[in-house]
């Protein structure tokens, strides 16, 4: 099978470089293109004014000075690789995308990106200990041994995410999305004449674990199970609203 690799947190970073590893010792074509730098965060942002640099530096590798979307994009409308790869597989991601974080996450994004391509689609994020160690190769070996029944997962409108706890205990779990919230407070870090420079100070954060009676990711990574969502593409409509909609419009 051929793989395109993709992350947020840049080409060099050892998840995604450890889970090409792991995939190509199992006898998968791996190819990359990844941000030039760190870009978590970017959610779904894209450049459309402006350009991107590609810069090879492998055969089939190459990094984006854009958004881990422009690598998707821009990589396969360029046809920058010889055919268009059978499965794209975004991370792993140095951290949680849980919940909420899945719209500001540009790891969950590439991802998406790839579905609106047409291309299946599996994004994969992992917690450090309390050490600030990363379980890399293990999850990418649970991944690899069982890629055929998570590909069976991914449709035309759905990619998959995984999400790996701390000493996870290689059992999935399907996981809803619940609800995080910050608190981070704008504090100012510089005035010059009539402008001033603000940056996000963190604060309190909040989260909703339970979710329409299925476990959230975050209850079930916290249970020590890996967390397994197959997320929409599209945003949903509120069917409830449609339908009262309907109903104040009807002649």
């Amino acid at each position: 099978m051929t793989i395109l690799l993709v992350n947020d947190d840049g080409y060099d970073r050892e998840g995604i470089r450890t889970l090409e590893n792991v995939l190509a010792e199992a006898g998968h074509e791996v190819w990359v293109c990844a941000p030039s730098s760190n870009r978590s965060g970017f959610s779904h942002a894209m450049t459309t004014s402006g350009s991107v640099t590609m810069t090879e530096y492998g055969k089939n590798h190459f990094h984006c000075s854009g958004t881990p979307v422009d690598c998707i994009l821009y990589s396969l409308k360029a046809e920058i690789f010889p055919h268009r790869p059978d499965l794209v597989i975004s991370g792993i991601n140095h951290g949680y995308n849980c919940s909420s974080d899945v719209i500001y996450s540009g790891t969950c994004s590439a991802a998406r990106e790839a579905v609106l391509q047409g291309i299946m689609a599996i994004a994969l994020s992992c917690e450090p200990d309390e050490n600030g160690v990363y379980e890399f190769t293990r999850a990418s070996r649970f991944v690899t041994s069982r890629l055929d029944n998570l590909i069976r997962l991914c449709t035309s409108d759905c990619f998959v995410s995984l999400n790996f706890p701390p000493h996870f205990n290689e059992e999935l779990r399907p996981a809803s999305l619940g609800t995080i919230s910050y608190c981070d407070i704008p504090e100012v870090i510089a005035r010059e004449g009539k402008s001033f420079t603000l940056r996000l100070k963190p604060g309190v954060v909040t989260r909703n674990l339970a979710e329409k009676g299925i476990k959230s990711d975050l209850e079930v990574c916290q249970e020590g199970y890996i967390a397994l969502s197959v997320i929409k593409v599209n945003p949903a409509v509120d069917e409830e609203c449609h339908c009262r909609l309907a109903a104040l419009l009807e002649p």
